[in-house]
Formats: structure tokens, C-alpha cells, sequence
């Protein structure tokens, strides 16, 4: 979130037009429903999150603009050194059908654990995730920082990065309904043109103090904790995609997982079913 709120910090959105009302919900389910129901126009869902709801609900959701692959790391109570320890343990996900889900599952057998050797619980998103983990509610949790810092600075383990084991993943992406896009394609466009500049002027290193700084009051970050988050964001490799396009091949790894878990049948649907780019090259065109 944080070129979104240091753009409405630096009146990017405003010189676009955009009034937003910025509004955190508790987790997919909630976010997908408000976007639906009209009480939301834009969010932030992850691209298995989408393909989810278009599968089970045929729902009039498509993804707009890509965000980042993740930044995930799998994190696990204090005492856990590896991946089999956690056999008998919970695994706390946003919902079990949830992409971040299939990551984790996969991630763990990679490591030695098979699914049926460990529970899968709803826990929310990261922050509730986290919170269950420093509860002792869960055992193990896939986390985004500051989450995964905190944890760790705690005594809690990382035992995996997603990346190491889903190189191409497409995680968080803008995602609005066809219905509102077509009733406010202008506004999507300022969108997405407010949201890239606001990107570039994030991940300028020239800005990191500011970019520190706002993460640390918007956020009520810690000091020692807002540095960190803003390095895992600003990462080249892992961090927030700095063109903020979609990632086709990420698209099809979460089809392929789905089709792994047996969630979709093979051969999945084309990973243009649920993205439109036409908003995203108009947003470019106008740049140039």
C-alpha cells in the first residue's frame, strides 16, 4: 500500500482527479464482496484470489494493474528449524483455497511435509496471521514484512522465501469489476497513471528517508522496522514490480497450482480470462 499512501500524502492521485477513501478489510473474502456489492470501486486482491472467485462464483472481477509477487517468506513458531517439525501443526492461511495457500502447501512439500501431515486453518489476512502466530493459535504462516520482521526479531523462524520456490507468481494485483471499468474507464486510467508515479517516486533511492519515514507514520511502524520493510519493498528481485504490469507467466504458475491442487482441471483457461491491459496500455499511452 505504500505508493498509494505516500501518493495521497504527495497529492499524486489529487493531480489525477482522484479523491480516494481508503478502506482495509479483513481478508479476501471481505474485499471481494465489497468490490462486488459496489462498496468498494478499486482493490487490492491477490491473482489467485480472482481466479477463485470468476471459478466458484463467476464473479465480474478481472485483474488491471500487477503489484508484486508476494514478498513472502514462510514463517514458523520459535523452535522450529525445519519444515517436517511442524508435522501435527496448524498452518494458518487467509483461505484455504486462497493462492498464498497452494504456495504454502508447495513450499512445505518441497521441504518434506506433505499436506496430510499438518492442519490447514482460516486465519485472515497478514495481519491477523501474524497475530495468531504470536498467539500459539497457529504453528506456521506465509507473511509479507513487516510482519515477517517483527516475527523474526521475536524468536520466530523463517524457514522459506516463496520466491526460491515459485520464481514466477503474480500475487497482489489492482482489481475492479468490468461493470464499474466500463461505467469509469477514465478514472481507472488516472488510476493506474497517479498509482505509477507514485511507484517511481517510492522506489527512487533518492526518496528511501522520506519513503522510511511515511511507512513509519502512516503505518505506526517501528523505526527498526520501518528500514527493513521499505528495502523488502524497494527489492529489485522480490519487491514491488516497478512498472506495475501484470505478470502473464505469473498468471499461469497460479492456474498451475490450482490445476496441482486440484482446483481447476487441465488444461486451465488462458490467463487472459481474468485480466484486461487495455486501461494499463492507455494509462502508458497518455505518458508518453
Amino acid at each position: 500500500n505504500l505508493p498509494v499512501t505516500a501518493g495521497l500524502t504527495l497529492g499524486l492521485f489529487a493531480k489525477h482527479g482522484l479523491d480516494l477513501d481508503v478502506r482495509y478489510t479483513r481478508g479476501s473474502k471481505m474485499l471481494s464482496d465489497a468490490l462486488l456489492d459496489g462498496s468498494c470501486d478499486l482493490g487490492v486482491l491477490s491473482a489467485d484470489d480472482v481466479v477463485y472467485e470468476v471459478e466458484t462464483r463467476r464473479a465480474d472481477l478481472f485483474m488491471f494493474m500487477g503489484l508484486h509477487a508476494g514478498i513472502l517468506s514462510l514463517i514458523a513458531r520459535p523452535g522450529v528449524r525445519t519444515a517436517r517439525e511442524l508435522a501435527g501443526g496448524r498452518l494458518g492461511v487467509d483461505d484455504p483455497a486462497s493462492g498464498f495457500a497452494l504456495v504454502a502447501h508447495k513450499i512445505l512439500s518441497v521441504l518434506g511435509l506433505p499436506r496430510a501431515q499438518y492442519e490447514t486453518l482460516s486465519a485472515g489476512g497478514h495481519e491477523l496471521r501474524a497475530q495468531a502466530l504470536l498467539d500459539g493459535k497457529i504453528d506456521a504462516a506465509l507473511l509479507t514484512p513487516p510482519f515477517t520482521l517483527e516475527l523474526s526479531a521475536r524468536g520466530f523462524t523463517s524457514l522459506a522465501r516463496a520466491q526460491d520456490h515459485v520464481p514466477k507468481y503474480q500475487a497482489s494485483c489492482g482489481v475492479t469489476t468490468r461493470r464499474w471499468a466500463g461505467e469509469h474507464s477514465d478514472a481507472l486510467v488516472a488510476y493506474i497513471r497517479a498509482y505509477r508515479e507514485s511507484l517511481q517516486w517510492t522506489l527512487d533511492p533518492a526518496n528511501r528517508e522520506a519513503a522510511v519515514a511515511h511507512l513509519a507514520g502512516e503505518f505506526g511502524l517501528k523505526p527498526e522496522l520501518a528500514g527493513p520493510t521499505y528495502d523488502a519493498l524497494a527489492d529489485p528481485t522480490d519487491g514491488l514490480f516497478p512498472d506495475a504490469a501484470l505478470d502473464v507467466a505469473g498468471i499461469q504458475a497460479v492456474l498451475h497450482l490450482r490445476v496441482e491442487a486440484g482446483l481447476l482441471t487441465a488444461p486451465p483457461p488462458a490467463p487472459s480470462k481474468y485480466f484486461d491491459a487495455s486501461y494499463f496500455r492507455r494509462a502508458l499511452e497518455l505518458n508518453r
